[in-house]
């Protein structure tokens, strides 16, 4: 089991936004491959088709996990603590999308979208800190969207979310300052238009193929990468 001491060590992933998606995609393959995986959701008794994937295997740790709440991040810490985890490799996931037109925004669900998708990996990313391994990969699910270059061109709804993802992006830039003269590597990537329910029905690229396009990517990164925004394959995607 995770952090028992008692078998050889693997590679450490932990996910946010593990319930569904992308984040329970990650999970699976990750899994299948032989990782240790700490798979966390904010509420896993919710979420059948992440516990489903227990069945069988002893690499996987659901634990409860809300990146807006200090309490919840902290309720972690404990659990990773008395486990004695380290982490290799964090995949930053969680996120939320709230469509609302330009006239129709509203602070209440402006912050929210904020809180989750930019505050809350930048105070979960920070209180991981004393469990990340010295070359841990800090790696946020970020979106074209939060290109200032692109600027959300043909997303009339999402600005928002648009916007959490510049922030999110900055956060990286800080990190891999932060990282500089260090072998840890923090980097954004944006794996495409998944077809999601985040993504919509018009998205085309399949859970599946988007996860297993990026994995390889994470797995090549180097300290030479930290700081940078790409794409699946690896390609650098305009600020």
């Amino acid at each position: 089991m995770l952090g028992d001491g008692n078998q050889t060590k693997m590679t450490t992933v932990l996910v946010t936004g593990a319930s569904r998606g992308i984040g329970l995609e990650f999970v699976r393959q990750y899994a299948r491959s032989g990782y240790s995986v700490i798979a966390t959701c904010r509420t896993p008794e919710k979420a059948n088709q992440l516990t489903g994937l227990l069945k069988g295997a002893v690499n996987i740790l659901v634990e409860p996990l809300d990146v807006a709440s200090d309490k919840s991040i902290q309720a972690l810490n404990q659990v990773l603590n008395e486990r004695a985890v380290t982490i290799d490799l964090l995949i930053s996931n969680a996120g939320i999308l709230i469509n609302e037109r330009f006239l129709d925004w509203k602070r209440d669900s402006f912050r929210e979208t904020l809180d989750t998708n930019a505050v809350g990996s930048a105070m979960l990313v920070q209180s991981l800190n004393p469990f990340l391994s010295q070359s841990a990969k800090v790696v946020q699910l970020s979106s074209r969207l939060g290109s200032l270059d692109w600027g959300g061109k043909g997303m009339s709804d999402g600005d928002s979310y648009a916007i959490s993802k510049v922030a999110l992006n900055m956060l990286t830039v800080r990190l891999a300052s932060i990282y500089e003269g260090s072998k840890r590597i923090a980097v954004s990537i944006s794996p495409g238009w998944v077809a999601t329910e985040m993504g919509g029905p018009g998205a085309t690229l399949a859970v599946e193929d988007s996860v297993s396009k990026m994995i390889p990517t994470i797995e090549a990164l180097t300290v030479s990468d930290s700081g940078r925004f790409i794409d699946g394959k690896g390609d650098s995607l305009p600020w």
